[in-house]
């Protein structure tokens, strides 16, 4: 049996990551959600994910650039996917100034996203 792709998913719009979730787990992946940076991270360090999708601005107004930077940091290079709907300049930057990072503007298509997880 095929041994599937591990997705964390940090991500405060429920809707949003339950359907995401439904998506990639009739696909095949493994799916663990958490909807805030803190849990992105512990998460991370725990569950050893083949790629994280992360939203920027996540709940308790938390934040998946510090999120991303704190992944980093523990060493962790696993691939990051953010996500956001702002698409400033200086925004932009800092999400690619974190290494094995990529950004995806919302809404995001789902066949774009499967896209990157699967060449990732």
């Amino acid at each position: 049996m095929k041994i599937n792709k591990k997705v964390l998913i940090a991500e405060d719009e429920l809707l949003i990551a339950k359907v995401l979730r439904m998506q990639l787990e009739k696909l095949g992946f493994v799916v663990e959600n958490v909807v805030n940076a803190d849990e992105a991270f512990n998460t991370a360090k725990q569950m050893h994910p083949d790629v994280i999708i992360l939203d920027v601005c996540l709940k308790n107004k938390t934040c998946g650039l510090e999120a991303g930077k704190k992944i980093r940091e523990a060493g962790i290079e696993t691939p990051i996917i953010f996500t956001t709907g702002n698409s400033y300049a200086n925004t932009l930057q800092l999400m690619t100034d974190i290494k094995y990072s990529t950004v995806l503007s919302k809404p995001v298509e789902f066949d774009h996203l499967l896209h990157l997880i699967n060449r990732l």
